[in-house]
């Protein structure tokens, strides 16, 4: 097959008036007109050479047996359209040759006049081509080249006993504004055949698994095995992705006129915001699409029952088969069923509705507050407001860090803290680069991530695992703090109650008086700032964020790792509320770490560039000056550098 050369369409238009004698390849060569032959050194040698290079390389390619009319010399090209004069749309009319070479979809083993009138295109320029008509009969190529008659004139009967049917799509189609034009056949509402965007790097590689018939057949496999194979596979299978099968559902279960109509909820949006719908936009394959529970396995599409039908896969009797299958949850309990696929949390009005409400109030009144208490403090930098101590605090903390006993006074952590605390800055940033893609799928910087990380499973693996080493070190932590408690319940006269109270981390009324204090100070109402101790109210709050944080994630996150076990013993709508409570409180974790926190250890202007007292153990002077007075002051005092009861203020 020749391929006309075209790059404007003033040159396509005049090579269509061009008598066929006269139209040129590519190559040079007329069409109607014997090639010229180059003698080299008084030989056929060049031409044979090259002769023989063109047969080898069309050998090695497939056959275009379907383009027997040579449509392709035309239709091969992207820029072959034209503009409507009254719609001003845009028709275009070029058909992808692969389609034709790799056989990449149904029709690619048809002729052109298999569904276009011969009449109507066997002359150039063509004349006014009807809509065609899907139900009309095809001829077929198989493989032994074999015509076959086939036609899809029975999928009429089948849309008319589902959902879909003809009736269904017909009003659908007019409250989209008639996308098919008058005669169009209504299969395109849903299938805009040819098929050109599936991926033709991989298509060489899918014959592989035939090579699995050679472990009995060796050498005596039918020529046409590998097309048999696929034909049966290809057919038990969607045809198409499932972010594919999303746009094409979606066209009619997303337009508000539709959903209206027929009074539907908005099923491709609480799809695309469910777990199934984020792994699918992170480019999964095996998660669940519309017609792994929308169709069951093996059954005919066309013949989709309605959802109150006995026998459809989405009815309450059915849907623990469909979850339930060796493809999706093959080992959960049937109560799996009662976890929401498409819920849409502000209309649901039930539980979930609750604990989203809950949640979003939680946020508002504790990163409102802290965020406010931040900026308040950058006002005071930029007024140049300090202690009326402040500086007098500083030359103090320098005076004790130039001794090794003063740096052990002021040491704020020890390092097995410090080890701690490092672990858990690795399991956080480890979980944030891996969990927040999942919630943001829809962004283009999360799919970017998840290729990045090695694809959805490794970042799902990486996720998981990060957050069973996180729960280890909380266990770890809790022991280290038991050990502590029992230490200081050793000294005499000390109750387990008072042993409590004292703990480093753990509020107490006084830390209440402070933060009056502070905000006091903070609204330009007091002079001084409250001398805090070795923790800071501020520190201590963030220290129970972490702690009720990681237990809340930690319970959940298990949950939904297991939901298979649990299924079994408990209502999978546990499996919703534990999702919508992981994602709420993962949130507000980074709000409080990737906010607050870095702003206290890298931005404050007291330790920029940043704060080394996870590093050394040591708080900047500026900070300890200001932030932990108290703890300086009584250090100070221990070393005989300040009075006994006295004050550091100046």
């Amino acid at each position: 097959m020749c391929a006309v050369s075209v790059t404007t369409s003033k040159s396509l238009s005049q090579n269509l008036k061009t008598p066929p004698a006269r139209r040129r390849c590519h190559n040079g060569f007329g069409m109607g007109s014997k090639p010229p032959v180059r003698r080299f050194g008084g030989s056929y040698l060049l031409p044979v050479a090259l002769g023989l290079c063109v047969t080898i390389g069309l050998a090695a390619l497939p056959a275009r047996a379907a383009d027997t009319e040579n449509c392709l010399s035309c239709h091969r090209y992207r820029s072959l359209a034209r503009v409507e004069k009254k719609s001003g749309l845009v028709d275009s009319y070029h058909v992808d040759p692969d389609y034709y070479d790799r056989a990449l979809g149904p029709h690619a083993r048809l002729r052109c006049t298999d569904c276009h009138e011969r009449s109507e295109v066997d002359v150039i320029p063509h004349k006014p081509v009807r809509p065609v008509d899907c139900t009309r009969t095809c001829h077929l190529i198989d493989p032994a080249r074999a015509e076959v008659r086939f036609s899809h004139e029975n999928i009429d009967r089948m849309l008319e006993s589902s959902v879909h049917s003809l009736a269904v799509l017909g009003r659908s189609n007019d409250l989209l504004a008639r996308p098919l034009r008058p005669g169009q056949s209504k299969c395109l509402l849903c299938h805009d055949e040819p098929v050109f965007r599936r991926d033709t790097r991989n298509w060489l590689a899918q014959v592989a698994p035939v090579d699995r018939c050679n472990v009995c057949h060796t050498g005596q496999q039918a020529i046409d095995t590998p097309y048999a194979y696929w034909h049966v596979y290809a057919r038990s299978r969607p045809a198409r992705s499932h972010r594919d099968l999303v746009r094409s559902c979606g066209l009619c279960h997303s337009d508000r006129r539709i959903r209206e109509a027929f009074h539907l909820p908005d099923s491709t949006a609480s799809y695309l915001a469910s777990f199934h719908g984020k792994a699918m936009q992170l480019g999964s394959e095996s998660t669940a699409g519309c017609l792994d529970c929308h169709v069951g396995t093996m059954q005919n599409v066309h013949m989709m029952p309605k959802h109150d039908d006995q026998a459809a896969p989405t009815n309450p009797s059915q849907l623990g088969n469909t979850c339930r299958t060796p493809a999706c949850h093959p080992t959960a309990g049937v109560r799996i069923t009662s976890a929401a696929v498409h819920l849409d949390l502000s209309a649901s009005r039930g539980i979930e509705y609750l604990i989203g409400l809950l949640f979003i109030l939680l946020i508002v009144s504790t990163f409102g507050p802290s965020a406010l208490l931040v900026m308040l403090e950058l006002l005071q930098v930029v007024v140049g407001r300090h202690d009326p101590g402040h500086h007098q605090r500083c030359r103090l903390a320098e005076q004790m860090l130039a001794s090794p006993a003063g740096r052990r006074a002021l040491t704020r952590f020890t390092p097995h803290q410090r080890v701690q605390h490092w672990g858990l800055v690795i399991c956080f940033t480890v979980l944030v680069l891996t969990g927040f893609p999942i919630k943001f799928a829809d962004r283009p910087w999360a799919e970017w991530l998840v290729h990045f990380m090695g694809g959805l499973s490794v970042a799902r693996h990486l996720h998981r695992y990060a957050g069973l080493v996180l729960l280890l070190g909380l266990v770890y932590h809790l022991v280290y703090v038991a050990v502590f408690a029992w230490r200081q319940k050793h000294e005499p006269g000390r109750s387990w109650w008072a042993v409590g109270r004292s703990l480093p981390m753990v509020m107490n009324a006084a830390d209440l008086r402070q933060l009056f204090h502070l905000l006091k100070y903070l609204l330009f109402l007091e002079r001084t700032r409250p001398a805090a101790d070795r923790f800071s109210l501020e520190e201590k709050f963030e220290y129970f964020g972490v702690f009720w944080g990681t237990v809340l994630l930690g319970v959940t996150g298990v949950v939904m790792w297991g939901n298979a076990w649990f299924t079994q013993h408990v209502p999978g709508r546990l499996l919703t509320i534990a999702v919508i409570v992981h994602t709420f409180e993962a949130l507000l974790a980074l709000l409080h770490v990737g906010v607050i926190h870095m702003v206290g250890v890298i931005f404050s202007p007291s330790v920029l560039p940043m704060s080394l007292a996870m590093f050394t153990g040591i708080t900047p002077t500026e900070e300890m000056a200001e932030a932990h007075a108290g703890m300086l002051e009584q250090a100070a005092q221990e070393m005989n550098l300040l009075p006994t009861g006295g004050t550091s203020d100046e």
